[in-house]
């Protein structure tokens, strides 16, 4: 009758076990993926920042906004983006502070916005990122002449 007992038990404990795994690893999925569509939500408002700065021009008022937005995203960015898109993107600040008022290289800012596409697109799905870079694809992105 103990060895009974003893069995029930220990089988009760090896189920409650396995749920209490299967919880945690659903949780943790959940998390992941709670994380990944904010990362990608804060990836679309970095490109939207920029392409503001862009259509901007030489519009001062259009322009300081752009900037607002540009700085309020990249305090978002900070805080949720990988490292190798940080880096991009620290690339691109670099370019844009050294680049003289209405005087871009539009070769490299294009070569800068491939580059932190190429990142967040690792940092949110590694195994299309390795294909398209593989590919050797570029991206598009629509730079307005400057005035």
């Amino acid at each position: 009758m103990l060895e009974y007992w003893i069995v029930v038990t220990i089988g009760v404990i090896v189920v409650v076990v396995a749920l209490c795994l299967t919880y945690l690893f659903a949780e943790s999925r959940e998390l992941r993926m709670v994380r990944s569509r904010y990362r990608l939500k804060v990836y679309e408002e970095l490109f939207h920042a920029i392409t503001d700065m862009n259509v901007a021009g030489s519009d001062e008022y259009r322009l300081d906004r752009a900037k607002k937005r540009m700085a309020f995203t990249l305090n978002r960015l900070n805080l949720v983006a990988s490292e190798e898109v940080l880096k991009r993107v620290n690339e691109l600040l670099d370019f844009l502070n050294e680049a003289a008022e209405g005087n871009l290289d539009l070769l490299r800012q294009l070569n800068l916005l491939n580059a932190i596409v190429i990142a967040a697109r690792k940092d949110l799905d590694p195994a299309s990122a390795r294909a398209i870079e593989a590919s050797g694809f570029r991206f598009k992105f629509y730079t307005p002449a400057r005035e």
